[in-house]
């Protein structure tokens, strides 16, 4: 009964509020209205043609980007690329590359771009290959850009290529057999390394698609609409030019083409409004003189659909609000309903039948918090788990280790007795190998330590490969008493035994080295080895997960990179510098941390 009333409460609260703020809105609009809507309307008027000249750029940035994407086709052609960079001579280039222009112009550029011609260049700005559309007198283009080069606008041409400026050059050149402006992109061509340039290609492009464009996002033939590349000439021009708009078309475009254009020398007529969208990228800036007329038939436009708008409103708010408050009310009493049974413990229970709406999305967030809790319940439970598995383990490698450690004394002992020095100290070794390995009960040791089980370790190896290892430390005495993990070493060792060395002529060498700063102290594990590829193991690395540890019985890089991310935090670990045929470096990085704690006496032979 208390959920009832509380319902029709809140449906009466929501309806008289939606009433009263809709009713007062609307009464101070129409009040405030008659003073300020006519400035707003104008500026929303203006803010319109602004936009449309962005839209406009837009479209016109992804017409040119596709078109670059097509010139970058050039570096396809490797052996002319490879011939251009050795500065081939150029009479040698044309015969052997005449018709990759042409060859380009059928397979790479889609008729619908109206490409017209397309000339590449040397370094020297010498011609090596063209295609032209057509040669009729009145489809005709330049068979070179450099011949009569005011005429074709190749100035900018040489003037970009002779810059820095790595952005594909958009320009144009009025074509008098056509009697109509052709849009010109300059792309630039380098080295395979890219450190320096080797030639350039040029692409003339028909402007009707551009012009489309334009046409588009224009109001009337009244307003001037016009592309032009900054210090350049306009590429494309539409509207009406006649009287003083022509004066301040023109007045601009010299500013512009002269490189003295500025927002603050722009001057708006009495009778146009000036509007400037410059590209994101290329150098092509997009302007408008738009008549003062255009945006007074907007304001007319916009008023009467706001007068429109306000008595449509009137009409339906009423009982709109009557069923909003209706679907409201509904759905809160249902997910409230559900919410009491939920906290009374029948945690399974989820909401159901969500509508797609704003409560819905709440109804759906509880259920995936719900969900998300079970799991990280289960995570929990999972990770107790994980925790007594590993514990049992370490103790499980600890059954009885006194019987080993006996058992090669005793064979120590009689290898001894019977004159076999090498068999009594290869079991020393084992001996004090296994010793160091099982005991565990402190996750770190010393440098020291780790450099002593290492050379029992490589005494092992030595004597089963046949001495055919060189084994170098070099490590500042000071360093000896850092603090590292418990057998950290050893796998790189034996890592670059087995896998860098494996597989190597000549001489073996492994050393290890270690640096320290104030804060960090890193060893590396160095071998002359065939090498690997390090940048595929460093991305293994930075993206394994502590779950390495649980890989079974095998110590790799993943094992120890968990083990000092796990005891220091996620900034250290390990990681790899190698280059195939050259050998490798495997670096454990660590913070410096003195450690005096008793670790297990371990003997060097």
């Amino acid at each position: 009964m208390k959920s009832k009333k509380l319902s029709l409460s809140m449906r009466n609260k929501i309806l008289i509020l939606c009433t009263v703020s809709t009713l007062t809105a609307l009464i101070l609009q129409a009040v405030i209205f008659q003073k300020t809507s006519s400035v707003l309307i104008y500026n929303q008027g203006k803010e319109a043609s602004l936009n449309s000249l962005q839209n406009m750029q837009d479209e016109i940035y992804t017409q040119i980007k596709s078109l670059e994407s097509n010139m970058i086709e050039i570096y396809n052609q490797k052996d002319f690329v490879r011939d251009l960079a050795t500065k081939m001579d150029n009479h040698q280039l044309k015969i052997k590359y005449n018709r990759i222009a042409y060859d380009m112009a059928l397979s790479v550029f889609p008729p619908s771009q109206n490409v017209n011609a397309i000339y590449i260049y040397d370094i020297k700005d010498n011609l090596v290959s063209s295609y032209r559309h057509a040669a009729t007198p009145s489809y005709n283009f330049p068979t070179d850009i450099y011949i009569n080069a005011s005429e074709n606008n190749a100035e900018i041409v040489k003037k970009y290529f002779d810059s820095d400026n790595r952005t594909m050059l958009v320009s144009s050149y009025y074509n008098k057999n056509r009697k109509k402006d052709v849009l010109r992109f300059v792309l630039k061509i380098y080295s395979n390394n890219g450190s320096r340039k080797i030639g350039y290609i040029v692409c003339d492009v028909d402007q009707r698609n551009f012009l489309t464009t334009v046409e588009k996002y224009a109001y009337s033939q009244e307003q001037i609409v016009w592309l032009q590349p900054i210090g350049d000439r306009p590429i494309i021009e539409l509207g009406d030019l006649s009287g003083k708009k022509k004066e301040s078309y023109l007045n601009t475009v010299s500013l512009i083409s002269s490189n003295s254009w500025s927002k603050e020398n722009t001057i708006n007529t009495n009778d146009s409004v000036f509007f400037e969208v410059t590209q994101k990228k290329y150098n092509l800036a997009a302007f408008s003189l738009t008549p003062q007329v255009l945006l007074e038939q907007s304001q007319r436009v916009l008023t009467k659909n706001l007068i429109f708008i306000a008595l449509l409103i009137i009409t339906v708010f009423s009982i709109a609000s009557i069923l909003l408050s209706l679907s409201l009310t509904t759905p809160l009493e249902n997910m409230v309903d559900t919410m009491v049974k939920i906290k009374n413990g029948d945690t399974l229970l989820r909401m159901k039948d969500l509508r797609d709406d704003e409560i819905g999305k709440l109804g759906e967030a509880f259920n995936e918090m719900l969900d998300q809790i079970e799991a990280l319940i289960m995570k929990e439970a999972n990770s107790k788990l994980l925790l007594n598995n590993a514990e049992y383990k370490a103790l499980q490698a600890q059954v009885n280790p006194h019987f080993l450690y006996n058992t090669l004394d005793t064979m120590s002992s009689i290898a001894s007795s019977q004159s076999c020095g090498m068999v009594s100290s290869l079991c020393i070794a084992l001996s004090n190998i296994f010793r160091y390995s099982i005991d565990m009960k402190n996750p770190l040791s010393t440098i020291e330590k780790e450099i002593i089980h290492i050379k029992n370790y490589m005494y092992v190896i030595n004597v089963r490969l046949q001495n055919s290892i060189n084994f170098d430390i070099d490590i500042d005495s000071s360093l000896l008493g850092e603090a590292i993990p418990r057998i950290s070493l050893q796998p790189l060792v034996e890592n670059a035994i087995q896998h860098g060395l494996k597989d190597k002529h000549g001489d073996k060498k492994i050393t290890i080295e270690a640096k320290a700063t104030e804060d960090l102290v890193e060893i590396s594990v160095i071998d002359n080895g065939i090498g690997m590829d390090a940048e595929k193991i460093n991305i293994q690395l930075m993206t394994s997960e502590i779950y390495a540890l649980e890989k079974g019985s095998s110590i790799a890089l993943d094992n120890i990179n968990a083990r000092v991310k796990l005891l220091f935090g996620e900034k250290y670990g390990v990681k790899v510098q190698s280059n195939i045929g050259q050998g490798s470096r495997v670096s454990i990085s660590i913070p410096r941390l003195k450690k005096d704690g008793d670790y297990f006496e371990q003997k060097e032979l």
